[in-house]
């Protein structure tokens, strides 16, 4: 039995389909947990039949997931033949990464003069889970905070354009970016930073801000960087 099947037979490895969605984007998210969890690997067919029985869904539904998934540029659909997850170059990797920093730095400087406190205390929260997580080692805990932190203050940016064309580029950078955390001892001493963002959006200073998200994406991206050479080496 290969890591695959085992994974997937293993209920801690694998996300629950959520139910509050049509069936094709319910399966869809269950495949990009297993794309975005290196469960289902770069390179990799999309076992159709054995998810497809997993699930106990048609064939149908399952077609209709991956072409979302295609959308999403997760997969690529081959005529008479199984989808593949995508595996990005480390130049892909570096254009998206260029893209999705200035979207971030474009959320912040809108969110100095959008945000809310209720916007505050939401981002507030997130620095709490990240400490905890810190203190409790569980850098699974630790992303997913983090992640949560950086889509607070999108959100706090109020434009719907902006958020889509963020969350597109986080799920197709999800992987290697919670892979290089994971990888790293770095993420332990990172909570003063995240502060620091915080409060500077608190004061609206735009410029303390842009300091601030510079050092902190140059950072990241060297972790995503070291860790993308380590594993194609």
């Amino acid at each position: 039995m290969d890591n695959f099947i085992a994974a997937l037979k293993d209920p801690a490895e694998v996300p629950e389909m959520s139910s509050d969605q049509p069936l094709p984007a319910q399966i869809a998210g269950y495949i990009r947990n297993l794309i975005i969890h290196d469960i289902l690997k770069p390179g990799e067919s999309v076992r159709e039949r054995f998810i497809a029985d997993t699930l106990k869904v048609s064939r149908t539904p399952m077609r209709d997931a991956l072409k979302i998934l295609s959308v999403e540029r997760l997969v690529k659909l081959y005529p008479n033949r199984s989808a593949v997850v995508v595996d990005n170059s480390l130049e892909d990797i570096t254009d998206m990464l260029s893209v999705y920093v200035e979207l971030d730095k474009m959320a912040a400087t809108t969110a100095c003069r959008m945000a809310s406190e209720t916007d505050f205390l939401r981002i507030e929260r997130h620095i709490e889970e990240m400490r905890k997580a810190q203190v409790e080692r569980n850098r699974s805990e630790y992303f997913r905070a983090n992640q949560n932190f950086h889509f607070a203050i999108v959100s706090a940016a109020r434009n719907q354009t902006l958020a889509e064309m963020h969350m597109t580029l986080n799920l197709r950078l999800y992987r290697v970016r919670y892979l290089a955390i994971l990888s790293q001892e770095i993420w332990t001493t990172r909570e003063d930073e995240h502060r620091a963002m915080l409060n500077a959006l608190r004061a609206r200073d735009q410029e303390e801000l842009a300091i601030l998200q510079k050092e902190h994406f140059a950072v990241a991206w060297r972790l995503i960087d070291d860790w993308c050479r380590s594993a194609a080496s």
